[in-house]
């Protein structure tokens, strides 16, 4: 994707992160950790509650026995959801239209999900509020977790000192799409697919963040949602596997 898997080391290592060693440090707050190139969540172990959708063919998520990687209580409760965009409406509007439509055609094209809006957040807005900053990208919380919860994403644009390999035009554009179809999975409750329980021990070393609770697919090490991954993001790809967990959560397109 114009670039980035030819580019993959220099960037990991940039971050911190290399494709199966140890992730950066961290800076643990009372609520939060911190992570370059890692999203930030709020940590927390919610029970499994969600049971809003069961597909149709399929058994249900309750059901789904040993097989993305989802936070069961923190999937949206409809498939239709707002986003919108903290920052001034003329600051950006190219790298917005790539972050909309990177998003549209992976988590929206292979699923029901509906993301709608995408302007001006106002005072009260709910759904996904974004932030554009320069630090790294990242969510806090996952899925409804972020509903109305103002900069709950934030993306960098601009990679002046974080992940500077980004700068490069051959790569911006790829950066700031792969790291949004990164990010726009933990909104809509993916957890990242290295901290599951099966996953290999040279990558379960790079668990960061909160945990899901529910094993869609077998692990998956080509998953957009796999640090472990020797694709940057997946070159901002959705995998086979992430394409069925979205569907088994969310519904088919």
């Amino acid at each position: 994707m114009r670039g980035l898997q030819s580019a993959f080391g220099s960037l990991i290592a940039f971050a911190g992160l290399s494709a199966c060693s140890s992730p950066s440090a961290k800076v643990a707050t009372e609520s939060e950790s911190v992570e370059l190139h890692a999203p930030l969540y709020e940590q927390s172990s919610p029970a499994l509650t969600s049971t809003w959708y069961e597909p149709a063919g399929e058994k249900g998520m309750n059901n789904i026995e040993d097989k993305g990687f989802v936070l069961s209580s923190a999937i949206w409760p409809s498939p239709v959801i707002a986003v919108c965009w903290e920052n001034d409406d003329a600051l950006f509007a190219t790298e917005r239209q790539w972050v909309e439509q990177a998003v549209r055609s992976t988590w929206q094209t292979h699923s029901a999900v509906n993301f709608v809006g995408w302007g001006k957040c106002g005072a009260a807005a709910k759904g996904i509020r974004i932030s554009v900053s320069e630090e790294g990208p990242h969510t806090k919380g996952l899925g409804k977790e972020l509903d109305g919860k103002p900069n709950g994403m934030v993306l960098n644009f601009k990679f002046s000192s974080w992940s500077k390999a980004c700068q490069s035009p051959s790569m911006r554009q790829s950066c700031i799409e792969s790291i949004a179809v990164h990010e726009f999975g933990h909104a809509l409750a993916f957890a990242h697919e290295q901290n599951r329980s099966d996953t290999p021990g040279e990558c379960a070393i790079l668990a960061q963040g909160t945990d899901g609770d529910r094993l869609l697919t077998p692990y998956c090490p080509e998953s957009v949602m796999n640090y472990c991954n020797s694709k940057y993001n997946n070159d901002g790809q959705l995998a086979q596997c992430d394409i069925t967990s979205v569907k088994v959560v969310y519904g088919e397109p």
